[in-house]
């Protein structure tokens, strides 16, 4: 039987791919959490393989993306790359979002921190929140919802010596 020699070439380079990600994945028995974080990952009810794998410090996602490619290219589709922010570029966060927490913050300080002022924080906080965690994700609403999010958790845990952080940026 003859097999074309770009088939094997196809099929090596395909078995040379997915065997980068496997080594990966084959645990190092003497790391019982290697084999935890890869037992619970393979899992189907595990929610963020990728994560459980990261935690453990395995790293697969750009051994994927790789095969990911190889398949598109061999099958003739093409796979948009995720565009990234540039290495180094940082995103500035929104100066609004920042003032209307720090409002919120500041009125809750001139309450000294009464019972009722938190109340009122947590429903604004949770508000904007929840409004923002509606809308499709960009990287400015992100950036909000992470900053209503962490003022958020400093009120419900009455963490006032954090508030002063804020005001940094």
């Amino acid at each position: 039987m003859y097999v074309d020699e770009n088939v094997k070439k196809t099929i090596r380079d395909a078995l040379e791919k997915s065997m980068k990600i496997a080594d990966k994945l084959i645990p190092d028995v003497s790391s019982v959490k290697h084999l935890d974080a890869i037992s619970r990952a393979i899992a189907n009810d595990a929610e963020d393989p990728f994560q459980i794998l990261r935690n453990a410090g395995i790293e697969i996602e750009p051994e994927l993306e790789e095969f990911r490619q190889f398949l598109a290219e061999i099958s003739g589709k093409k796979i948009e790359e995720k565009k990234k922010a540039p290495a180094g570029e940082t995103l500035e966060l929104p100066s609004d979002a920042l003032l209307d927490v720090l409002s919120i913050l500041q009125a809750l300080e001139f309450a000294d921190y009464s019972e009722k002022a938190r109340e009122k924080a947590l429903q604004k906080l949770s508000s904007a929140v929840r409004e923002l965690s509606r809308k499709d994700p960009t990287p400015e609403s992100l950036l909000k919802l992470g900053l209503y999010a962490y003022a958020l958790e400093l009120v419900k845990e009455e963490r006032w010596e954090n508030i002063g952080k804020l005001r940094k940026f």
